[in-house]
């Protein structure tokens, strides 16, 4: 008996991985990026959609949903989508060097897309917008990234 619910807890979670279960979900995400005032253009921003529960029989990882950097005037807008079981958790992560001097690789934080900016489909309906993002301070849960 085991054994076949460990063969059918293989087989579920080799179906998942290969993303033919799940149901696709969508959302956006725009603001703009300043370092000390002045807009920070360059700055690499990703969506991403939290996998931070457990799968089936697996850690799932974060996916990225889309990625770009901030135009010249610091200003972003990024869409996309994933599939998933459950309803997706997105978030935006900014990789900066905004008041870092020398210290090796970028400063990482995440802003969280409340759940009424998600929707089912491939395209998002409505955009989350991030407003004024300063980089110059210290963010809670910040953390530094070299893989980015």
């Amino acid at each position: 008996m085991a054994k076949f619910v460990f063969l059918s807890l293989l087989l579920v979670g080799s179906v998942a991985s290969l993303d033919l279960i799940g149901r696709t979900q969508s959302a956006a995400v725009k603001g703009k990026l300043v370092c000390e005032g002045k807009p920070a253009s360059g700055v690499k921003v990703k969506l991403m959609e939290s996998d931070n529960s457990v799968g089936i029989g697996f850690l799932d990882s974060d996916d990225k949903m889309a990625s770009g950097k901030a135009d010249s005037s610091g200003g972003f807008n990024l869409s996309g989508s994933t599939k998933e079981l459950t309803g997706i958790e997105p978030y935006l992560a900014v990789f900066h060097d905004c008041k870092d001097g020398i210290t090796p690789c970028q400063r990482v934080f995440r802003v969280n897309i409340p759940k009424s900016y998600t929707n089912s489909g491939s395209s998002a309906k409505k955009t989350y917008d991030a407003g004024v993002i300063e980089l110059s301070g210290k963010y809670p849960g910040e953390s530094r990234s070299c893989l980015n």
